[in-house]
């Protein structure tokens, strides 16, 4: 066998998307869409190739085989009994080595990408209920590997990792801020009152918390014009209890149907609110449909300039 989880951490899933279009709004898929994305670019594997996610306490992870690997998301102190895996670049884990994982030093859920993918069963991905990994499971890998795959393998043999990944500061534009923008869901529109007590108030994530989305503690909003029957389409949902507590949704296509939909958190911070922990701060800034657009091309003209470089970097590879 290829790797095998020695444990298998809290809630570790394989995670998968079609597309970059829309990552982010999918109920379904990996919380951090942009991590997903960003892994399989830097190992150079397609965007749908399954990605582990890992929350909290991670697993501890047994290679059998040389396994080019890139983890992204958060700060996870990452190791073998050898070295420091650093993340946001390309590291070769030589047969036999084990890669174990501290605590967070910030952010909740670290994804790692393997070059040209494991053997999975590719219908449980596609199933409503996710594909959590057991402590003992054991995976092939695909060896489907591309020429650049090929390459850095004997490019880094010796040194273990790329001289070169995603500059951390790129990323910081993404993630480094507690301020969220809102856009108004027409059906369960605030008022003007209600809207400025929710933008002025701080917001702090509670312990009701996983992977499905989690309560705000904060001063409580009422609406008593908002209905439960606007149904949830996307990824970052803002909801109303019935108490009048907020509630952020995560990915889940099962959602509770007595809470009132009062919003959308913008799609470009949905990466960092995926990020969040018990104990986050949140900081609602509502903007106009005209603002989230500009803001939104904005981000994928970013996300578009990164994923070049990572290419660029992928052909001076080739030519070593």
């Amino acid at each position: 066998m290829s790797i095998i989880f020695q444990t298998a951490g809290i809630y570790t899933t394989f995670q998968q998307l079609e597309t970059k279009e829309n990552a982010s709004l999918s109920l379904n898929g990996p919380c951090d869409a942009l991590s997903h994305i960003l892994g399989n670019a830097l190992v150079g594997n397609p965007v749908n190739t399954p990605t582990i996610e890992m929350t909290f306490q991670a697993p501890t992870i047994q290679f059998r085989e040389p396994t080019l690997i890139a983890l992204m998301g958060a700060e996870f102190y990452a190791y073998t009994d050898e070295k420091r895996i650093m993340p946001m670049k390309v590291h070769l884990m030589e047969r036999g080595e084990t890669l174990y994982f501290g605590q967070p030093k910030k952010g909740t859920r670290v994804y790692m990408a393997i070059a040209g993918g494991l053997q999975i069963d590719s219908s449980r991905l596609k199933a409503t209920e996710d594909y959590i990994i057991q402590s003992g499971a054991r995976f092939e890998l695909a060896r489907s590997y591309t020429p650049f795959q090929k390459k850095l393998f004997e490019n880094i043999v010796k040194r273990k990792e790329t001289t070169w990944g995603i500059d951390a500061y790129s990323l910081a534009r993404i993630y480094y801020s507690d301020v969220f923008h809102l856009e108004s869901i027409s059906e369960n529109e605030l008022s003007g009152e209600t809207k400025k007590a929710l933008q002025e108030d701080i917001y702090i994530v509670t312990n009701r918390f996983d992977r499905t989305g989690f309560i705000l503690d904060g001063n409580r909003i009422t609406c008593k014009a908002c209905t439960s029957d606007v149904h949830i389409k996307q990824s970052g949902a803002l909801q109303l209890t019935q108490d009048g507590d907020l509630v952020v949704v995560l990915k889940s296509i099962h959602q509770d149907s007595d809470f009132s939909y009062i919003g959308n958190i913008a799609p470009y911070h949905l990466p960092k609110l995926s990020q969040k922990k018990p104990g986050s701060k949140l900081y609602f800034k509502w903007v106009s449909k005209t603002e989230l657009a500009r803001q939104q091309k904005s981000y994928e003209n970013w996300l578009k300039t990164v994923l070049a470089q990572i290419e660029f970097l992928h052909q001076q590879e080739l030519n070593v």
